[in-house]
């Protein structure tokens, strides 16, 4: 894999949508965004036009410098942009540069690496410091920190705040549910994007079955009632909610989550009267316009499990864990009436690292478009 720098810059249509657009496109490609810098927003440079919102991003990448041009030219023509060969500045929806490649020398007719004109420029300079302040030019012989120092450009940068990465996703969508096996962080997500975008939370009451520790020592006697009270519970909440709330919302629970436990939980001759019972309220419940399944590998789970240190859920055994898995992941290949994103959170702390939350929402960004 090699590192490379990149910057992202647009003056035409909306701006922000564009570069969240641009890059969610850059991680399709199976670039991986390592470090975003903060969106500064500066005059157009060269001539006179519209404000740019600009950025700069330290990537991860298989591909070959030309690989990535390659592909950002087609991303710019996908987000509107058709570049031709008259010379000089102008307007655009899109711009994609390659800055750096590792410490590589390129010089091309049509690829020049290190970008022949960075060091003229605030609007580059200033994100890239953000950060790589110590990135070391390899024909300049200096950083990119000695470089803004000694730019010529006297432009002034304003910088927006970093949360203005976070990307439009209730645009689209105006019921998400976060969903996954015990201990995957769907209710610190939830409860997170809900938090950050001003909108209400759907939270499942599971602490309000009186069954539920029950359960835990003695599955046998109590795995019935705990998965009716949890049935009846779900379908309350969910209906109450969407009486009282006509807008947006993000939820830590789908009321079909009830099947996957239930059958892992209940004998046949009572899993079928339950799914009957199911069958009859089902109808009646509001569907998401989207799923997000968070998954993990057990030992993770179980880690987190341990941390949360909730004492009834302490001696979950692997096993238990493995079969709800299986069930959720047979759930979403079903016939769903609404889309399903999944999304392993192996490497993703989206609870303390921003740029990890911010490319989970990247990836739920991408399915309204």
């Amino acid at each position: 894999m090699h590192q490379a720098i990149i910057s992202l810059g647009s003056n035409l249509g909306n701006r922000l949508e564009l570069l969240q657009r641009a890059l969610t496109l850059i991680e399709k490609e199976g670039v991986k965004i390592k470090t975003l810098s903060s969106i500064y927003e500066t005059p157009a440079w060269g001539f006179n036009g519209s404000p740019f919102y600009n950025a700069c991003a330290l990537i991860e990448t298989s591909k070959s410098p030309k690989g990535l041009l390659s592909g950002f030219f087609k991303i710019e023509e996908k987000l509107g942009r058709f570049r031709n060969s008259i010379n000089g500045y102008s307007s655009r929806q899109i711009d994609l540069d390659l800055l750096f490649y590792e410490d590589n020398i390129v010089s091309l007719k049509d690829l020049k690496i290190p970008h022949p004109r960075l060091h003229l420029r605030n609007f580059v300079l200033v994100p890239l410091v953000e950060i790589a302040p110590q990135w070391y030019h390899p024909v300049l012989k200096k950083t990119s920190l000695e470089l803004l120092l000694k730019s010529p450009d006297k432009d002034i940068l304003e910088k927006l705040p970093f949360k203005k990465w976070r990307p439009p996703i209730f645009d689209s969508f105006s019921y998400i549910i976060i969903e996954g096996n015990i201990g995957v962080g769907k209710t610190t997500l939830a409860q997170k994007i809900a938090s950050d975008y001003k909108l209400p939370f759907l939270k499942e009451s599971f602490a309000e079955n009186p069954y539920l520790e029950k359960f835990y020592n003695d599955p046998v006697s109590y795995s019935l009632p705990v998965e009716q009270f949890f049935l009846k519970d779900r379908m309350k909440q969910t209906n109450t909610f969407w009486n009282q709330n006509k807008d947006k919302t993000v939820s830590d629970f789908n009321i079909q989550k009830s099947l996957i436990f239930a059958r892992k939980n209940l004998n046949d001759v009572d899993f079928k009267a339950y799914k009957l019972e199911f069958n009859k309220i089902y109808p009646n419940c509001k569907l998401p316009d989207l799923m997000v399944y968070l998954h993990n590998d057990i030992e993770t789970l179980k880690g987190h499990i341990k941390k949360r240190g909730r004492y009834f859920e302490q001696n979950i055994k692997n096993e238990y864990l493995e079969q709800i898995e299986l069930g959720y992941k047979q759930f979403v290949k079903s016939d769903l009436p609404y889309p399903v994103i999944s999304i392993h959170t192996k490497n993703l702390n989206f609870e303390t690292n921003e740029a990890d939350y911010q490319a989970l929402l990247r990836i739920i960004f991408n399915a309204s478009f």
